[in-house]
């Protein structure tokens, strides 16, 4: 087959490659404080040192632009090809079987936080520079592994090396996201609708609150009110009394703000509850209620709202509210909303305005990511998707989906890899893993691709 020598050259660095994911995973790069000569925290300036030591004592040339993100390079040409990662982490979070930090194997599966998203990957692909190296095979583009710290808290490493004034990929793609490569990215809309509560409600609501992030589907809303509030509890709703308060709870089902329709949002399910039980609360908080409720309900692509826009090519908006928070002066609860290709996001934005304003609500939104579009009939596109089909066999078509990857940073680039189609959603959560022999598959997988998009 066309990689053989490529693949049986990463298979003999094999225990190398997962020695050393196994260094970088041990560290906790989740963000902190700023330090000096660490802008996002020690961990992920300790991770960005540690994968360009290897890179150096690999034989590369390495680079650090203000300990934000560096990057390792090889080759000749007057063009770039990147591949981009990243070494921060979110939290290791509760609910661990095994150390998160450990990259412990059982089952054939290795465990650690990041193992996946993104440093497994990112070593692999320092790796697969290696093999390209050390097989002389020839390439038009020097190849550039660059290195972030920020992702994980909004990117800040690459907009850093973006208006730094560095070179710009000719062509690229970040190992950070699914198979057989993703070719579109919804752009979004995000920000809250606020309400003052000048006019009290008639039921005195002492707090409203919900969610845990704004691109997370809410998944438990709690409801505080003064006295001994009657209210019949329901299927996802429970009602206590504690402190000569009434306490009433929502339990849903979390989901990612991009997928919404996946989920079940508690404060939809709490003020869908009030309207059945036909309670009133009145005042200010009860225009709240109305819009959420009038205009957005279970409605989770925006047709209430009408700005629902559908794309044959990529999709349908999305709409989600992710977190909610009201005390006795002020309400306000978070939107996310994401649109398909062809969508006047102007036009969304201002509608989403207007509808809000009816209800005497402050919309506080902004444009918070814009499209990305590569072509499938793009050299990009088409070198990845045949690379992925020549190892695998697997015909799966590129994908469109509401997330945002890093590959947004630049132009010409996309999101290719590591997770298998039909392989469970194990980024972010407890026990992230991987099957090892999948996961040095992905490391093949990803060293073809970047040989290929490095040739003209």
């Amino acid at each position: 087959m066309k990689y053989d020598k490529l693949d049986q050259k990463m298979l003999e660095m094999k225990d190398e490659i997962f020695a050393a994911v196994k260094e970088n995973v041990a560290i906790e790069s989740v963000k902190g404080e700023p330090e000096e000569n660490a802008p996002f925290g020690a961990g992920p300036k300790a991770a960005l040192d540690n994968v360009l030591e290897l890179g150096a004592r690999l034989g590369f040339k390495t680079v650090n632009l203000d300990n934000k993100v560096g990057w390792i390079e090889y080759g000749d040409g007057d063009e770039m090809a990147a591949v981009l990662g990243h070494v921060d982490i979110v939290p290791l979070g509760e609910g661990w079987n095994y150390d998160p930090l450990g990259c412990e194997i059982h089952d054939g599966k290795m465990y650690g936080r990041g193992v996946l998203d993104d440093k497994g990957p990112i070593i692999g692909a320092v790796y697969g520079l290696k093999a390209i190296r050390d097989l002389g095979l020839s390439i038009d583009r020097r190849i550039r592994i660059m290195v972030g710290t920020d992702e994980e808290n909004g990117s800040a490493c690459v907009k850093h090396y973006v208006n730094s004034g560095e070179e710009m990929p000719a062509i690229g793609f970040t190992p950070d996201a699914e198979f057989p490569v993703i070719f579109f990215e919804k752009g979004a809309i995000s920000g809250r609708i606020v309400k003052k509560l000048d006019k009290k409600p008639e039921v005195k609501v002492l707090s409203i609150t919900g969610g845990t992030a704004a691109n997370v589907v809410m998944p438990v809303c709690t409801m505080v009110v003064e006295g001994d509030f009657a209210f019949a509890e329901s299927d996802g709703i429970k009602v206590t009394k504690e402190g000569g308060n009434t306490i009433i709870v929502s339990k849903g089902t979390s989901a990612h703000g991009s997928t919404p329709e996946l989920g079940v949002n508690a404060g939809i399910q709490l003020f869908a509850a009030l309207r059945e039980q036909k309670v009133k609360l009145g005042g200010d908080l009860q225009k709240v209620v109305d819009f959420i409720m009038d205009k957005i309900g279970t409605d989770t692509e925006g047709e209430g709202l009408g700005i629902r826009y559908t794309d044959e090519e990529t999709g349908t908006t999305s709409l989600c509210i992710g977190v909610i928070h009201c005390t006795e002066d002020e309400c306000s609860f978070t939107i996310d909303y994401r649109y398909p290709n062809h969508t006047d996001s102007g036009e969304a934005l201002a509608r989403f305005e207007k509808e809000a304003r009816g209800y005497g609500l402050r919309p506080e939104l902004r444009q918070s990511a814009n499209p990305l579009y590569v072509s499938k009939e793009s050299e990009l596109v088409r070198k990845l998707v045949s690379v992925y089909k020549e190892k695998t066999g697997d015909m799966t078509e590129p994908l469109a989906i509401g997330g945002g990857t890093y590959a947004k940073a630049f132009q010409n680039m996309v999101a290719f890899g590591p997770v298998f189609p039909g392989e469970p959603d194990v980024i972010h959560q407890p026990n992230e893993c991987a099957e090892v022999d999948k996961l040095m598959q992905a490391f093949q997988i990803i060293a073809a691709a970047m040989y290929e998009i490095a040739c003209k």
